[in-house]
């Protein structure tokens, strides 16, 4: 997979990492926790800490693969999601196929 320049964050290989400013159903924008393939937390955007890794989704969407599954902390990170430029990638228990991942 191709991202996008704006999205070239780096995921950590340890799969903690955060999907900033995400646009979720009839909710405001919001910030992602995800860890070891599950959704830890939503926050309101723009309060995940600066420097911890992850993506800059500049409002593009998340939704739950799962036909009754919710974006809500302790639900499994199968997602929508929509990249800053507009691709849709599914991400399966955290990992997006193709995204470049670091050491972290």
């Amino acid at each position: 997979m191709n991202a996008p320049a704006c999205c070239l964050a780096r995921i950590p290989a340890n799969g903690k990492f955060w999907l900033r400013n995400a646009a979720l159903d009839d909710s405001p924008p919001a910030d992602i926790r995800i860890e070891e393939g599950r959704i830890r937390a939503v926050i309101p955007a723009g309060e995940a800490p600066c420097c911890a890794p992850g993506l800059d989704l500049d409002g593009g969407s998340v939704r739950s693969l799962a036909p009754d599954g919710r974006v809500a902390a302790g639900f499994p990170a199968d997602l929508s999601v929509t990249l800053c430029g507009g691709r849709i990638v599914e991400m399966r228990a955290g990992d997006i196929p193709g995204l470049i991942k670091t050491g972290g």
